[in-house]
């Protein structure tokens, strides 16, 4: 290749990816940091098991379903449940509950899994609810919001060190095929945590999956919805945390799996669906985006608009979804390229999307 046409390519690709990856200015950073996302909201200490006795255990082999549903529904004191190490397997419902906490393991939160074996594709009769906390009746299959294999319906609940996880795909992971029906292009997501509530914490969690691993929302569209994830990790490929919450990430790993997806292909992190007039979205602070082997450098997009109930090429400025993101101060992997076009199909542009960076480093 010749020098000046090397030189311009360079120039070229160098505008190209400023133009699909966009920098914040000090002053627009200012308004997305952890403090603002969470506004009047002073998040509680954490619950302990040192100055208190649990006001339940769960035992491998005993229902943590069963637990929850002894809490009340009404009070101002959190209840307690502690869940001994232990793989749990079945879907869990947090729905309207006293200010609650479920704590795992202090030294490995791998050491507690709640998992569940769900993906939307899977039939289920029109009948038959899809999820405890999410009944989907009248369809064929459960769907989505039905595939979760924890769904908090809840207020000012704690999640801490343990593992969440829905394991659908797993074996597509390995090898396997798909079930009947199913593929990369749809009915394999399998969400494993659903948050459907205002200030929810969760500490030293691992929530993993591969399409659609967390998803954060609203219970309303006016709801109110601060979710603040710490020192956790959140696996998954393709947009593996999505939805319309306020939801804020911080010192934490946000990692893309390879192999269930035709190789070389790295998906898509972020999916934030949020309301054009709220100015609030996804802020991922401080934390490491990295991959695992096998996926090629620039193939993952860094995230993409959810323009969720939106039908290709019928979106409109002001009255569609208009998904909120920002990656600031964090640690971002090769593996991690610009934002990609829309769910309806709108190439990313700085001008219209709201999906930006402040301060990362590779």
């Amino acid at each position: 290749m010749k020098p000046l046409l090397a030189l311009a390519l360079l120039l070229v690709t160098g505008v190209s990816q400023a133009q699909s990856r966009p920098q914040l200015t000090a002053g627009q950073a200012a308004a997305h940091t952890t403090a603002a996302y969470l506004g009047d909201w002073q998040p509680a200490a954490l619950a302990d098991l040192a100055p208190a006795a649990p006001d339940f255990v769960v035992k491998p082999g005993e229902s943590v379903q069963a637990a929850i549903d002894q809490v009340p529904a009404n009070g101002t004191r959190r209840w307690v449940i502690q869940i001994q190490p232990g793989t749990y397997r079945g879907p869990v419902c947090i729905k309207d509950k006293a200010p609650l906490a479920l704590i795992g393991s202090a030294l490995d939160a791998a050491a507690v899994v709640l998992v569940d074996n769900r993906f939307s594709g899977k039939p289920k009769g029109e009948d038959e609810a899809a999820h405890p906390c999410w009944p989907e009746l009248g369809k064929a299959t459960i769907g989505t919001s039905g595939s979760t294999s924890m769904l908090v319906a809840s207020d000012d609940v704690q999640l801490i060190s343990l593992t969440i996880a829905n394991d659908a795909m797993d074996g597509v992971r390995r090898g396997e095929v798909y079930p009947p029906g199913v593929g990369e292009s749809g009915g394999a997501q399998a969400v494993a945590l659903t948050l459907m509530g205002d200030r929810i914490q969760l500490e030293g969690v691992r929530l993993l999956g591969h399409q659609d691993t967390l998803y954060a929302k609203r219970r309303a569209p006016d709801a109110p919805a601060r979710q603040l994830i710490r020192h956790s990790l959140i696996a998954g490929d393709v947009d593996f945390i999505f939805g319309n919450a306020v939801l804020v990430i911080e010192h934490s790993t946000l990692l893309t799996r390879a192999h269930r997806r035709t190789p070389g292909h790295g998906g898509i992190i972020l999916a934030p669906s949020t309301a054009p007039d709220v100015s609030q979205g996804f802020l991922v602070t401080h934390s490491r985006l990295v991959g695992e082997p096998g996926i090629a450098p620039g193939a993952t997009a860094i995230g993409r608009a959810w323009d969720a109930g939106v039908k290709a090429g019928t979106w409109q400025a002001g009255s569609s979804p208009n998904g909120i993101a920002v990656v600031r101060d964090s640690e971002i992997g090769a593996h991690v390229g610009p934002w990609s076009t829309s769910t309806s199909r709108r190439p990313f542009d700085a001008a219209t999307n709201r999906l930006s960076e402040y301060n990362n480093r590779p």
